[in-house]
């Protein structure tokens, strides 16, 4: 599998900031899957999520980092459909940079989230864990070309610029 290059990861990136929602799928400690559907915002092709902090992902993600997400850009018919598929590794955030730059992208683009912390400006926010999903493999789903057309990627972990 050939690493991703610039040109493919601006098209993963172009469908990471047209999506609105991702589907994160994650092991859960017994062995069984375990799919949510999580608000995101992306920085390049790390993505940032915020999750309760006693949620199934949360205890999920502490027994196994191996994440596997969707996202799509809108749609209205199959042949229409650009989508990325993604495995990557998720990590709990925990320093003060990464949880500014996570809040801020967040915020910009779910300007709703303001309400749910409007007292606060605690980071990360009461009762909520920021997460980062930094991508291995991506595939590229792009029916426009044919049906089913995708294309995999290695991500290196200096991602093109």
């Amino acid at each position: 599998m050939d690493d991703i290059t610039q040109d493919r990861a601006h098209w993963a990136e172009g469908i990471l900031r047209a999506g609105r929602e991702l589907v994160l799928a994650s092991i859960r400690p017994d062995g069984s899957p375990h799919a949510s559907t999580l608000s995101y915002a992306n920085n390049g092709l790390n993505t940032y999520c915020s999750i309760s902090l006693d949620s199934q992902k949360a205890h999920d993600i502490q027994h196994d980092a191996q994440v596997a997400y969707v996202v799509n850009r809108p749609y209205g018919a199959w042949a229409e459909i650009q989508g990325i598929s993604v495995d990557a590794k998720a990590s709990m955030l925990n320093e003060t940079e990464e949880l500014q730059l996570a809040s801020t992208l967040l915020l910009r683009k779910y300007p709703e989230y303001s309400k749910v912390i409007s007292d606060t400006q605690t980071l990360p926010w009461p009762g909520l864990l920021f997460i980062v999903l930094r991508p291995q493999v991506i595939s590229l789903l792009d029916y426009t070309q044919h049906f089913g057309h995708t294309e995999h990627y290695a991500v290196p972990t200096s991602i093109p610029a």
